[in-house]
């Protein structure tokens, strides 16, 4: 997949609302980078990623217009100095922006910051975009204050790693003394530690504190679960399926515990660097230092943060697991950078690749006539069949394709919400009734509204025509990863809601499937049931006589 950003394509976005997307004011250079010309490109170094920049605008004017950005420069006296007009201006430091080469001009931050701390919020504050410039991570890190417990040598260990950066305490506050505003407790477990833990983790919970509980032992570090009451699970439904870590941990284990801690809680609190944090949990092997990644989970029936009565669950549903793992962050930890993904030429590519199924025979329907959808429904009556003309404006509203891109760049348009714009998904129709179509089984071509008539045999059943939608995550995990099942999910949500309503405006009815075989129907559709999972099934029917 290429990762390849236009100056066009995120200049236009910026320019067109997008809020996601920032372009600097007054630009200047982040700290710790540097441009460079090499051959007919110009390469940024020192960024949270490389970056090469190519064209004759980058060849000839980037590493100019990069000289000039000082923080003291708007966008037309940049314009001005460098003869250009202003929007390719606007359009170049968007994209400069996007690449982690520039930031808004930094103010003043009221306290003293080291060179090599102000050197790394900026450098690598593009692997969030959080932050307009590096001296709004400062700010946020003097409203914070981290509370060490637990494990003794633990706490001493993260204070020193922690050093002057933010304010630290050690030990639970005394007794009638509550929390200060913005304070985060840090609780070290041991096998000495675990019943004060509990103390530290119920006193947290009441008073509305976050808590990142970190463990400690000798095979193993876990960082985490973070708990807050507002947006996670308890810390004991974070912590119930844990393995053993071993025994207690030594010197060089305890400072990889602290050196680690200090990492992440720095990257919550200035949001400058990515974190796993607030929503997964890290374990890393001490042997190997290999890292595995869990997401707290509400048992049903937990007293304390399920809403579930009865029973506490021994463990929690797989959906549960995998809606968990997939979830996005609130807000307030939500990584901006991750949407320039929207951007990015092999995504915008994508989502004008159609499956054609090159070597089955095709079937035309009939061009579907959207008048039919104006003004009242049609009666439905019991001598109702349903027609090819209705398969036909089902299929195109449900899952077809409006209008195709004329020009590299272009948007394809749909007729219904797709995630990413992607066309996550593959509608086929089953069709037991020779008076619409002969019986068989057809997978629906997007693009040229046509059925490819395919070879395998229809399932044992009653109902004349069957819609059945399949994810495509061979495509839609391109761009989005483990993410991408839940959006072919929710696309067949889409889908099968604008089928509803079609059907409705044609006096018919679409009623879904409660249940399915999906090896029956992988066999039938030649399917992979691992990479391309049926996610719906729904039966477009005439009414019947009660």
């Amino acid at each position: 997949m290429s990762k390849e950003v236009r100056a066009e394509t995120v200049g236009r976005a910026a320019r067109g609302g997008d809020l996601q997307l920032t372009v600097p004011l007054q630009p200047s250079v982040r700290r710790g980078v540097r441009f460079r010309g090499v051959g007919d490109a110009v390469v940024l170094d020192g960024s949270d990623q490389p970056q090469a920049f190519n064209g004759a605008f980058a060849r000839e004017t980037l590493i100019p217009l990069t000289d000039l950005c000082d923080g003291t420069r708007g966008h037309r006296e940049l314009a001005n100095r460098l003869g250009l007009e202003q929007e390719t201006v606007y359009k170049a430091l968007a994209l400069l922006w996007a690449a982690g080469g520039v930031e808004e001009s930094p103010g003043e931050t009221g306290r003293p910051v080291s060179p090599e701390l102000s050197t790394l919020l900026s450098r690598l504050g593009n692997s969030t975009g959080a932050n307009r410039s590096w001296t709004e991570c400062v700010d946020r890190l003097g409203h914070r204050t981290v509370r060490l417990e637990g494990h003794g040598l633990s706490v001493a260990a993260a204070g020193r790693a922690f050093g002057e950066v933010c304010t630290v305490v050690e030990g639970p506050p005394g007794d009638g003394r509550s929390a200060v505003e913005g304070e985060l407790a840090v609780f070290f477990e041991t096998g000495a530690t675990r019943l004060a833990l509990g103390e530290s983790a119920d006193r947290c919970w009441r008073e509305g504190v976050p808590l990142l509980r970190v463990r400690v032992g000798s095979g193993a570090v876990t960082l985490g679960p973070y708990v807050d009451p507002a947006l996670t699970p308890c810390v004991e439904c974070g912590t119930c399926d844990e393995t053993d870590h071993g025994g207690e941990p030594s010197e060089h284990v305890v400072e990889l515990a602290a050196g680690v801690t200090a990492h992440h809680v720095m990257a919550l609190f200035t949001r400058a660097t990515m974190t796993h944090l607030p929503l997964d949990a890290s374990r890393i092997e001490v042997t190997d230092l290999s890292t595995s990644y869990t997401s707290a989970v509400s048992r049903p029936g937990c007293r304390t943060c399920s809403h579930s009565k009865g029973p506490i669950a021994d463990t929690v549903p797989d959906s549960a697991v995998y809606e968990a793992s997939v979830a996005m962050p609130p807000r307030a930890f939500l990584d901006p950078k991750g949407h320039l993904g929207h951007y990015q030429t092999g995504n915008i590519r994508i989502t004008a690749e159609f499956r054609s199924w090159p070597s089955s025979p095709k079937v035309d329907l009939p061009e579907p006539d959207l008048s039919r959808l104006v003004g009242r429904p049609e009666a439905p009556g019991h001598d109702r069949t349903v027609t090819l003309e209705d398969l036909s404006l089902v299929l195109k509203v449900a899952f077809g394709v409006r209008e195709l891109p004329t020009a590299e760049g272009g948007r394809v348009r749909r007729w219904t919400a797709a995630a990413g714009n992607i066309g996550c998904t593959t509608a086929y129709v089953l069709c037991r009734d020779d008076s619409v179509l002969p019986a068989g089984v057809y997978a629906y071509v997007e693009r040229d509204h046509v059925l490819a008539r395919l070879p395998g045999e229809i399932p044992p059943g009653e109902d004349q025509i069957e819609l059945v939608i399949v994810g495509d995550l061979a495509k839609v995990m391109r761009k989005y990863g483990t993410f991408g099942l839940r959006l072919t999910m929710l696309d067949a949500g889409c889908e099968l809601t604008s089928a509803r309503d079609v059907a409705e405006a044609l006096g018919l009815f679409v009623r879904p499937v409660a249940d399915w075989d999906d090896g029956d129907l992988a066999r039938a559709l030649g399917t992979s049931r691992n990479t391309e999972p049926v996610v719906a099934a729904a039966v477009l029917e005439a009414p019947r006589e009660i």
